[in-house]
């Protein structure tokens, strides 16, 4: 009996999760096929079925994690127009330190923040990670363009400086917050980091 396609997204899904949960105990670079087809229960075969190698299966687990959110953050900041621009940073930036309470976006955000080494057939990533990090800068600097415009902005500050220095505040956060599993470090104190990051850019 051939398999539906359900049975085949069931298999694909359970190697993703069996990869992710290998990529998290052994680091992406020892992970082999075989760990991942025994974790997922099936054979090495199957997984060679649904993907060309480890570089296929990461690039699966970044689809469902690290572009949605970027996506989000396009919504938030550019689609969204009832709340002042400054408002609509915050709640960004607030919305992307929750996404990393859900375990399994945690993990897989940890794998690929400090458990992957980007060479050989996985350089390529960072191509695609300089691109999301470049729709990302000129979003926020749309944004800070309209705060300007309202006269929201800091004297001073340029848009562009402003949606670069977010960026880098933002990614400091974010690694920080996935080391601090205790909860009552960087994570208990984002939303107030968040806030006297955003003072120091209004206007006075």
């Amino acid at each position: 009996m051939r398999r539906t396609k359900e049975e085949a997204a069931r298999t694909r899904e359970a190697i993703v999760e069996a990869a992710l949960a290998c990529f998290d105990r052994h680091g992406i670079a020892s992970t082999t096929l075989e760990q991942i087809a025994a974790q997922a229960k099936v054979t090495k075969g199957a997984v060679y079925h649904h993907f060309r190698g480890k570089h296929e299966i990461l690039q699966a687990i970044r689809r469902q994690v690290s572009l949605p959110l970027l996506d989000r953050a396009d919504c938030t900041l550019l689609d969204s127009t009832e709340r002042p621009p400054l408002e609509r940073v915050g709640r960004f930036l607030e919305g992307m330190m929750e996404a990393i309470d859900h375990p399994r976006t945690r993990r897989a955000l940890t794998v690929m923040q400090f458990k992957c080494e980007y060479a050989d057939e996985l350089s390529h990533e960072l191509a695609d990670m300089r691109r999301n990090n470049d729709r990302l800068v000129a979003a926020l600097e749309q944004t800070y363009a309209d705060a300007r415009r309202r006269g929201d902005l800091a004297a001073g500050l340029e848009p562009r400086v402003a949606a670069l220095d977010t960026t880098i505040f933002l990614a400091g956060l974010f690694r920080l917050a996935l080391l601090d599993g205790s909860r009552d470090g960087v994570r208990k104190n984002a939303r107030g980091l968040i806030r006297q990051h955003l003072h120091s850019r209004a206007a006075r």
